[in-house]
């Protein structure tokens, strides 16, 4: 028997378990982080392509910009601090605002043009900030987090540490230090600590818990080696990925301890409780596999890699939280007891109404369900950098100062290609002033930097040596703004508006602009606005995925292609009420909300496959089909309630992350999975007791019934 094998070989397998665990656990503190900006963008599309290109043309051009409010500090120390900034190893060179307009008037542009051509780029039309434009080379790029910090420490050094810092490594650089093991850590603690407590409510045994949260930290350290071992990187999407394979194993862990309640105390208890769990588990295994492996199917950033690997994770806790529970159970002397009485009326009544009266159920819940259906067709993406950080975060204030008094955080590039045309330098740089003018007139643009701007606005081909003059004031401003000779040229703009509708609007109206000139569009701003449409076709090409491939495995599970069809009408229900929900309340998705509807479809279907099998063997047993619905609901009730609360509310301390999407993530979830009862509980069993007459049943237990014992809980 299936007993005796983990009567035997229970405690093996746990030393076993134990004496890996170390090895697990250094190699999933191996894994590097990576929350580059860059990386949450969309990937194999055009407009990334030519992001790449850009980059790899005139640079990844990483720049901090510095900025002082009134009282500003002296030229003499502003000077100082610029020479310190820019023998920093992470530095290619420190502008001051006061050496940009210099290099400008070595070239002969008079002073009032110069200084007006710096106006919203780096100081504003009333003179009210003083700023200082760092520009991070290679290294400071691949040690991103110790050049920020160098940075802010000569500032300190200098006496300025009133100084207002933003730009892309400023950002980068705060995901990373929110998104540290060490604060993850934090929130996983939080899960373990709450897992551990409902689980002690649940089954009533302390030992018992502390073990099989064991087990979940074996699983947890399983799925960051296999992590380290592909070769991904953690991410803040992935740092989460420790609390739901926790919840998923004490999920899995609770069906059985439903099961082995329900048949202890038989000589093959464990046996018969692997019987009964294994179908459901395995196909609710499954689903959920399917529903992140889904997720592949996007081209933001890494998500992808996340369903990959959340699968690989649900793999591990469906090993784990079916075949070594068991020998928890066994090792500790785990004694079941048996469900309340209340807990038992409880779920009586709730079987008598529906059974009873199932179109009272149905009605109702299927109306709200079309009604909040209705807002769907609200939805709408949103994906800003800023959106990653807490609200009330410095960086986020300072950077949005520096967006109201200044400039956007956000740039298109225009990158003008000359191609083989024999055309002299002045003569492409009156083009390219053209090319300026004319996109300036653009409404939202509210600067354009190129190489003319260093050029008086009186160009002869006596002026090429204008060039010399402005690559001596400093290469990188003559290598970021021309490359490739004089062929290839860049207009970068900033925006007075980056809002996701603005910068849509602009890059159309600056390609209308622009289309029978050379000119092509690319930079942080466009991808941000091709983010948006990714995100929201991302978010139902994995949910259509998902559901169809779920649909087919329930097809399968039921041999019967009405009942599967039937069975997945109720895990649509959770998906209606919350994201129609989200639509009339017009809360946009962003990349934590776009994965969990195939997740939580996936989910869902686990207490339906429970309830669904559960009901099938009843009704081998008895002809009526309505007791079946009875039975099904006092034997499975309880372990799909437990399941649902556990993991919800493990996931709901995601909510405590300070990664926006990672806090929407865990908030949502917990919506769903609570929603998805009224699914399992409710809808389901309310469709599989309509239609037919039948005998009305009573809270008493019929004398043809044999009343069950023992309610899994």
């Amino acid at each position: 028997m299936v007993s005796d094998f983990y009567k035997r070989q229970s405690v093996p397998l746990l030393f076993c378990c134990l004496s890996v665990l170390p090895v697990l656990t250094f190699l999933g503190e191996q894994v590097s982080s990576n929350n580059d900006i860059e990386t949450w963008l969309p990937r194999n599309c055009e407009i990334r392509d030519n992001y790449d290109d850009f980059c790899d043309t005139f640079g990844r051009d990483e720049t901090i910009l510095i900025a002082f409010e009134k009282p500003f500090p002296d030229a003499t120390r502003l000077q100082a601090a610029s020479d310190r900034l820019t023998g920093l190893p992470g530095v290619s060179v420190c502008w001051t605002r006061r050496r940009i307009v210099q290099s400008m008037l070595s070239n002969h542009v008079q002073q009032d043009v110069a200084d007006d051509r710096l106006v919203n780029l780096l100081t504003t039309p009333d003179n009210d900030l003083e700023t200082m434009l760092v520009s991070i080379n290679e290294h400071g790029i691949a040690h991103r987090g110790q050049t920020v910090a160098a940075v802010r420490g000569q500032l300190a050094y200098c006496g300025m540490d009133n100084a207002i810092l933003a730009g892309g490594p400023i950002v980068a650089t705060q995901l990373d230090h929110l998104g540290s093991r060490k604060r993850a850590s934090f929130l996983f603690s939080l899960t373990l600590v709450i897992c551990l407590v409902l689980l002690r409510l649940n089954i009533g045994c302390w030992k018992t818990s502390a073990a099989l949260m064991l087990t979940n930290v074996f699983c947890i350290e399983m799925t960051l080696t296999s992590i380290w071992a592909t070769g991904y990187e953690m991410n803040f999407l992935m740092s989460s990925l420790p609390v739901m394979v926790m919840v998923f194993t004490t999920a899995a862990a609770i069906h059985f301890i439903g099961h082995y309640r329900h048949e202890y105390p038989h000589e093959d208890a464990v046996g018969r409780s692997l019987s009964g769990v294994i179908r459901p588990s395995s196909f609710a295994a499954l689903t959920t596999i399917i529903g992140l492996v889904c997720l592949a199917v996007s081209d933001v950033g890494p998500i992808p890699a996340f369903g990959v690997v959340a699968a690989m994770g649900t793999f591990f806790s469906f090993i784990i939280g079916v075949f070594l529970t068991p020998a928890v159970l066994v090792a500790v002397k785990y004694t079941p007891s048996s469900a309340t009485l209340t807990q038992e009326q409880s779920l009586q009544k709730l079987a008598m109404s529906i059974v009873n009266r199932p179109w009272r159920v149905m009605v109702p819940g299927l109306i709200l369900t079309a009604v909040c259906a209705i807002g769907l067709q609200n939805l709408r993406s949103l994906i800003d950098p800023l959106e990653f950080l807490p609200e009330d975060d410095q960086v986020v204030q300072d950077t949005r100062l520096v967006a109201r008094t200044l400039t956007s955080p956000t740039s298109i590039e225009a990158v003008v290609d000359f191609g083989q045309a024999d055309t002299s330098f002045v003569h492409r740089l009156r083009e390219i002033r053209d090319i300026e003018a004319a996109v300036t007139e653009v409404p939202n643009v509210c600067h354009a930097l190129s190489l003319a701007d260093f050029f008086p606005e009186e160009l002869s081909e006596n002026t090429l040596s204008l060039s010399n003059l402005a690559s001596s004031s400093g290469s990188s401003a003559v290598g970021g703004l021309m490359a490739d000779g004089s062929r290839l040229w860049r207009i970068s703009l900033r925006l007075h508006n980056d809002s996701p509708a603005s910068l849509k609007q602009t890059v159309s109206v600056l390609k209308s602009r622009c289309a029978e000139l050379p000119v092509t569009f690319t930079g942080i701003g466009p991808l941000l606005e091709n983010a948006q449409v990714q995100i929201f076709e991302g978010f139902w090409k994995s949910f259509a995925s998902a559901f169809v491939l779920i649909t087919v495995v329930m097809i399968f599970a039921l041999r019967s292609l009405t009942a599967g069809l039937v069975a997945m009408i109720p895990n649509l229900t959770p998906i209606l009420l919350v994201f129609g929900a989200l639509g009339w309340c017009d809360y946009p998705i962003d990349i934590g909300i776009m994965m969990t509807a195939s997740i939580a479809l996936g989910l869902a279907v686990d207490g339906t496959f429970h309830f669904l099998f559960s009901y099938r063997d009843a009704r081998i047993l008895q002809s009526c089909r309505y007791r079946a619905v009875r039975k099904a609901l006092l034997q499975t009730g309880l372990p799909i309630i437990s399941s649902a609360v556990i993991s919800g509310t493990g996931l709901l301390a995601l909510g405590l992350s300070p990664f926006r999407p990672t806090m929407r993530f865990g908030v949502l979830m917990f919506c769903l999975l609570i929603a998805a009862l009224v699914g399992d509980l409710i809808l389901l069993p309310a469709f599989l007791a309509v239609g037919a007459r039948r005998k009305r049943l009573s809270l008493r237990t019929p004398v043809s019934e044999p009343r069950t014992d023992r309610v899994a809980a």
